[in-house]
């Protein structure tokens, strides 16, 4: 009797240890099968800014999160914008001041964390222009991209009392950097924290830099955009994401030789020497806490759009249309 008491014991012990097991292994649990795909457009070609993400790809940080991603390059912030709008991507980069403008047109967007907080937006200009303030660029010839900075361009010349005429302004596209290396421009709209580098390669020893946001505009980064419906439908799923993502900017400030040669494993025309440098400027430029936004540089930027851009709708669009801090680690 005893024996068969045991015996029965020990039968049900293995089927809860069997069924415990079955349960549990990775091949058969719904979230390993259940992955979210979710795709990442850059808003430029991979720089500095944009290692933590591909870092953050390499090491499995958006595995851990049941996220399979796949990072592909850009050609500015309005394109990518765009691609976000019309959901043929999951998440993409834009200058905040690109996606508010875009919120005022009605792409249905949302700019859900920030990565740095200021990208130093202004005008990279050869020595010899000699351009030091506004009044400098009077009779110069200033290359821009159409999209970015580009954006807050008249914007800027109206803050300072410039006559648009009085400054020639060619549209580079993306050879806006070449037509400064070439002499073509003085100047162009761009990046410190990005762009020195690249001209100090391209044979401009000493560029020079006016920030824009020490001439009346607001000082903004760059900002992770998603479609609203995704918000709506999978919230739990941008969570995961921007913890993953947090988790890959700090990664890539604490190892950034490593950060760089992982970027070039997936992006191998990049330029090391040039994300180094970018690497380290980036390292001081992001929020505290990473990921925040700061609501009066998004309110700033929505004044801004509705006076210069000829959206006056822009001004009665509550903020949390433009932005959210709901999805950063609590």
């Amino acid at each position: 009797m005893k024996a068969n008491f045991l015996k029965i014991r020990f039968v049900v012990m293995l089927y809860i240890i069997l069924s415990i097991m079955f349960l549990t292994h990775p091949l058969l649990t719904s979230e390993v099968q259940a992955a979210d795909k979710v795709t990442f457009r850059l808003h430029w070609k991979v720089s500095g800014m944009h290692v933590p993400l591909i870092v953050a790809m390499d090491k499995g940080f958006y595995k851990d999160e049941g996220i399979d991603i796949s990072i592909k390059e850009g050609t500015g912030s309005t394109v990518t914008l765009k691609l976000i709008g019309v959901g043929e991507e999951t998440f993409g980069i834009a200058g905040t001041n690109v996606t508010v403008k875009g919120i005022a047109m009605e792409v249905p967007v949302l700019q859900i964390m920030v990565l740095e907080a200021s990208k130093q937006q202004g005008i990279l200009s050869r020595p010899e222009a000699n351009i030091n303030e506004p009044k400098d660029l009077i009779g110069k010839t200033i290359a821009g991209s159409g999209s970015g900075t580009s954006d807050i361009w008249e914007a800027f010349l109206d803050v300072n009392k410039l006559p648009k005429g009085k400054v020639n302004y060619l549209a580079a596209g993306a050879a806006r950097l070449e037509a400064v290396a070439s002499g073509r421009a003085d100047g162009t709209l761009g990046l410190g924290m990005d762009d020195i580098s690249i001209l100090q390669r391209m044979g401009i020893k000493n560029p020079k830099m006016l920030l824009f946001s020490n001439f009346g505009i607001p000082d903004c980064g760059d900002g992770v955009i998603t479609h609203l419906d995704t918000v709506k439908k999978n919230p739990d799923m941008i969570r995961r994401f921007v913890r993953a993502s947090i988790r890959g900017i700090n990664y890539t400030n604490a190892n950034i030789e490593e950060a760089a040669n992982i970027a070039l494993k997936h992006f191998p025309m990049a330029n090391k020497s040039i994300l180094l440098e970018q690497l380290h400027k980036t390292k001081i430029l992001y929020p505290v806490p990473l990921g925040w936004q700061d609501p009066k540089i998004v309110e700033e930027l929505r004044d801004l759009s509705a006076k210069y851009e000829n959206l006056p709708q822009a001004k009665d669009i509550p903020l949390s249309k433009l932005f959210t801090n709901e999805f950063l680690p609590k």
